[in-house]
């Protein structure tokens, strides 16, 4: 849930997943753009001319869709592909193969799946992201003929902006969780890059102090609650995207998490830590940032949210509780 700034550095990695497209693909695998060539005929066969000329525009901008980045995706929409309405994308046509509906055959013809199963593979593995950036409550990782790969979702979603389906900028690691409901509902985007710094870091989580009390009278964690907030002076962006993802029911399963956290933050005095501190200088000597994530259990950097499931709630709440 943290964001990726748009440096020059991701400029260039996005610039290297286009250069290296399908290049180590034998003879027999169909290129996208002869794929959409022959679809674009296929059309223009059938009388289908607005839609050919939607193909055409992919075809023409290629190269500039794998690496355009968020704020451009609708200034490309409306400008070379506003020969379609979204309602059109959906439409099966004389020219579409079988039963599937136009945005479908342009994903196939795109290669998504060829994408998806092995080119942007490494590319998020370079980006340091193993978590869903929806939720930060699961890995984005799964297993795909017994090797552990990465699931992706369509930031935009791929039925109203098919032209995207393999854009680097428009690929993003997601729990299959996230990955469902932005599947059966597209009328929320959540894009993992910005070009503002301070956008970084949009969200975070809060415990209810009420909550701790009744937890320590009890010992029962079910009474811990705490929610997903943002910088806005309403909450509104934290509300929005966490009754999008049903964040409050899925992060009730973890208030073990924060019931660790509570027992530190009680007990653990700056004598401890000075002492912990001394023996992991002694034994180990890796440095204080991996001091504190040995101390604390868990990435203390803001940078390091994506690396593991929970850190943006462990973040939070230790950050409450006085943990340091």
């Amino acid at each position: 849930m943290r964001k990726i700034l748009i440096t020059d550095e991701i400029r260039r990695l996005a610039k290297e997943y286009a250069d290296n497209l399908f290049t180590k693909r034998n003879s027999q695998f169909i290129m996208p753009e002869d794929g959409l060539r022959i679809f674009a005929n296929e059309l223009r066969l059938h009388g289908k001319d607005n839609y050919a000329t939607y193909v055409d525009a992919i075809i023409d901008h290629y190269y500039e869709i794998l690496i355009i980045e968020p704020n451009r995706f609708d200034y490309y929409k409306n400008v070379y592909f506003n020969t379609l309405r979204d309602e059109d994308l959906l439409q099966h046509v004389n020219g579409c193969p079988g039963n599937k509906k136009f945005y479908e055959v342009i994903v196939d013809k795109m290669r998504y799946d060829a994408v998806q199963k092995k080119e942007i593979r490494p590319y998020i593995k370079k980006l340091g992201i193993k978590t869903c950036v929806y939720c930060n409550a699961s890995y984005a990782i799964a297993t795909d003929d017994n090797k552990a790969t990465y699931q992706v979702d369509h930031c935009f979603p791929k039925s109203k902006y098919p032209f995207l389906c393999t854009s680097f900028f428009n690929l993003q690691p997601s729990c299959m969780h996230c990955n469902q409901i932005k599947s059966k509902k597209d009328d929320y985007i959540y894009s993992m890059y910005t070009d503002v710094p301070t956008e970084l870091t949009p969200f975070y989580f809060s415990i209810d102090s009420r909550s701790i009390i009744k937890y320590m009278l009890t010992h029962n964690s079910d009474y811990l609650r705490f929610k997903l907030k943002s910088n806005d002076d309403e909450n509104e962006i934290a509300i929005r995207h966490s009754d999008f993802f049903h964040l409050d029911s899925l992060y009730t399963q973890f208030t073990d998490a924060a019931e660790e956290l509570i027992w530190k933050g009680k007990i653990f005095n700056a004598a401890y830590r000075n002492q912990l501190m001394n023996m992991y200088n002694k034994k180990i000597a890796f440095g204080m940032d991996d001091f504190k994530r040995f101390y604390l259990g868990f990435y203390p950097d803001s940078k390091d949210i994506n690396k593991r499931p929970l850190t943006l709630l462990m973040q939070g709440i230790a950050k409450e509780m006085g943990l340091k």
